[in-house]
């Protein structure tokens, strides 16, 4: 598993043994992995967070209850008649919400805004411009055109961040026609969450920098062409961590917009369904979804405005006389 998998199983843990005692459990009979899973007192530690939370089932919550039924399964291996009591517990709590969330919806809502959308879609031309043009002080610059193609390419092809923060030369970034001619990102189905293999062409402005940065810029920094995209000025390759911080703390900084890295993929559905309403097939395959069912689940909620506006269009057509 990846470290923030890992992580975050450990909070899960910490988190139902907290709950467990208020709930009533002897901390004493607290040992083990295996005395956490036991029906009874997961079925408490699951009660409490559900009642302190309001009664509702939050997306943490839910998470923990995965996490202890994947630690019964594999790492204590409970009987299946024990695992199936877990299981139900889990499903009488109900299901998360579908879609996006209220803060992804509000997020986007922002960008209805056209001239805040335009300094994001430019931010990435005035970071390489500016960056390109300091390089006489080249850790904080290098960083800056670093910043600048993981926007740059975020806008274009909305990658997981396990799948930007991981780009390779030549393995990853190619160049099919040679230099000069567009740069494609291609991953095979072993590299992306739900197995589908990936393939986005770069326009021409990334496909130029993207050399530049590594037979020219990268090797005056470091003393070589880098194989990784993301590199430190020492040449190691960045974290998922500092590269996700450094892409917020740009967007903010510049377009106004806590931006996530991961928020690019919804910003994109929206920048196609605003363009061709209900192009669901479109956001399905620039996502990588296995299922159009998925794609939907995400992305119905925030088609409807248009749906709205474009009914209000016929009603005033109508009124006008214009409809046969």
């Amino acid at each position: 598993m990846a470290a923030k998998t890992i992580r975050l199983q450990r909070d899960h843990i910490h988190s139902a043994v907290s709950a467990a005692i208020v709930a009533g459990i002897n901390e004493c009979e607290l040992v083990g992995l295996k005395s956490l899973v036991e029906v009874e007192t997961f079925k408490k530690a699951l009660r409490h967070r559900w009642e302190s939370e309001g009664r509702k089932l939050k997306a943490y919550t839910h998470g923990l209850a995965g996490s202890l039924i994947a630690i019964a399964k594999e790492w204590v291996r409970i009987p299946a008649r024990a695992l199936a009591a877990l299981k139900a517990i889990r499903h009488k709590l109900g299901a998360l919400p579908i879609g996006l969330t209220e803060k992804n919806k509000d997020l986007l809502r922002q960008f209805n805004d056209k001239e805040l959308l335009q300094r994001l879609v430019n931010l990435p031309d005035r970071l390489w411009r500016h960056a390109a043009s300091e390089l006489k002080a080249p850790r904080r610059q290098f960083i800056d055109l670093q910043n600048a193609l993981a926007i740059d390419i975020l806008l274009v092809a909305p990658l997981r961040m396990k799948n930007l923060t991981a780009l390779y030369f030549d393995e990853h970034i190619r160049w099919p026609q040679g230099q000069g001619k567009p740069a494609i990102l291609l991953f095979k189905s072993e590299d992306t969450k739900n197995n589908v293999p990936l393939e986005f062409e770069l326009p021409d402005v990334i496909s130029d920098r993207l050399h530049d940065y590594r037979n020219k810029i990268a090797p005056m920094v470091i003393g070589r062409r880098p194989d990784h995209l993301f590199v430190t000025w020492r040449g190691k390759p960045r974290t998922q961590a500092a590269i996700a911080v450094a892409i917020e703390k740009t967007v903010l900084k510049y377009v106004g917009v806590r931006l996530t890295p991961h928020q690019f993929r919804h910003l994109a559905a929206k920048i196609i369904l605003d363009a061709n309403p209900g192009a669901y097939e479109l956001v399905r395959e620039l996502m990588g979804h296995k299922n159009m069912q998925t794609t939907t689940n995400f992305y119905a909620g925030i088609d409807t405005r248009r749906a709205g506006r474009a009914h209000l269009e016929l009603i005033a057509k109508i009124r006008k006389g214009d409809v046969q």
